[in-house]
């Protein structure tokens, strides 16, 4: 970073007032020069700062904050009234702009694909915010204690939030009530930690965010819908009075600490036989060191019994796990399992409840359209057929084909 001219210039201009030899009053003029800054806060992006504005232009990412890294225009931090990121540049960098306590206006680019960790934490005189369409990840505590924010504009765009990104947000506060605890964007449930009693997580939420639930004491009770993917770190943590939960067969992933200090926890279910469930004690547990009184429960040779044997958990097994085409799961990919498919297809056609476990629609969706009806139970039949004369290749080639 290099200073251009940072202290007042001043000059003395003489003016002569009367005739020759009278007095001469002498009048000082002070000019300022208003305080400008450059340098680089990326391999090919470039700032300046001058008048409050700070510009960042170039190409690609920004820096991130780290052990080798300072953020350049710190030591004026408190000076920056406005941010404007030229297009071109793909990334605001983590803490880039971390307790810019006057900071009030930010422009960003159609270019940015994602927004650091902590960016603009503590910014507390910024009151919205526009985020471009094209960004997909906003970083954990991205915008956190902006306590003026009230409007933010998130695009379609955006796939990840991390935990806490808007905690401590006006617009946080409006967007949740005790009648609508949900804070829902994209399929991602941010908040959630206002809902007491039996808690149902809406359909249509594909990712609970970390810290989503943070000491949610009054939830009892959590139903997971077939449409989540992923519990990411913390999200479930300090639910003091969660009793039990299933985790449906759509969950690839469960996070750090994810059920961390739940208290009354007793029964954990993972229906999803090959679950990325975070390998460490505090995972699911009573306390904050990993203790767990409870069993888990899960299907033969899973990452469930996996998890419950590496940290001596008691394991309670559901059986074999139904494979892709034999959700009756004897073992065999035959007539019998269309029949299975078809009855449960009648039964549902007539407004019947459904009979079939997560895993078991999971089996049964054999050209993965979501659906549980005869065109999966006719791909099963003509697999048997083909077995039956002499064919060896395995059901997922056969279905590739």
């Amino acid at each position: 970073m290099k200073k251009a001219l940072s202290a007042a210039l001043a000059m003395a201009v003489l003016l002569t007032v009367g005739t020759f030899g009278g007095a001469a009053p002498t009048v000082y003029i002070t000019a300022e020069c208003a305080e400008t800054s450059s340098g680089t806060c990326g391999k090919s992006l470039s700032w300046t700062f001058s008048g409050g504005t700070l510009t960042v232009s170039g190409t690609g990412e920004m820096y991130s904050r780290s052990s080798n890294y300072t953020v350049p225009w710190t030591d004026f931090k408190d000076e920056i009234t406005s941010v404007v990121i030229g297009s071109g540049a793909t990334s605001i960098g983590g803490q880039a702009f971390d307790s810019c306590k006057s900071l009030t206006s930010v422009e960003l680019p159609d270019t940015l694909k994602s927004i650091g960790t902590y960016s603009f934490s503590g910014c507390t005189s910024l009151k919205s915010i526009t985020i471009p369409d094209g960004v997909a990840n906003i970083g954990s505590s991205a915008f956190a204690g902006c306590k003026s924010l009230a409007e933010i504009e998130i695009p379609p765009s955006v796939t990840y939030i991390g935990d806490i990104a808007f905690a401590g947000t006006s617009w946080l506060e409006t967007q949740r009530s005790k009648e609508r605890p949900f804070v829902i964007v994209n399929g991602i449930l941010i908040n959630g930690s206002l809902c007491t009693g039996d808690v149902v997580i809406p359909d249509g939420v594909t990712d609970i965010a970390g810290n989503a639930f943070y000491y949610c004491t009054g939830m009892t009770s959590l139903t997971i819908p077939d449409y989540v993917t992923v519990i990411r770190d913390n999200a479930f943590n300090y639910c003091t009075g969660l009793t039990s939960v299933t985790i449906p067969a759509s969950v690839r992933e469960v996070g750090m600490q994810a059920f961390v200090k739940c208290d009354m926890l007793a029964e954990v279910t993972v229906l999803a036989p090959d679950c990325d469930i975070y390998d460490r004690a505090t995972t699911f547990s009573n306390d904050n060191k990993g203790g767990y009184s409870g069993t888990i429960r899960g299907y033969e040779g899973s990452t469930a019994e996996t998890y419950a044997a590496k940290f001596k958990r008691t394991f309670v097994s559901l059986g074999r796990a139904p494979a892709l085409g034999d959700p009756n799961a004897d073992g065999s990919i035959d007539a019998k399992d269309a029949s299975f498919i078809l009855a449960e297809y009648a039964l549902l056609s007539t407004g019947g409840a459904p009979t079939f476990t997560a895993a078991q629609k999971q089996a049964a969706d054999v050209n993965c359209d979501g659906k549980t009806d005869p065109k999966d139970a006719s791909k099963i039949l003509g697999y048997y057929a083909y077995l039956s004369t002499g064919g060896e290749e395995g059901f997922d080639v056969y279905l590739s084909k």
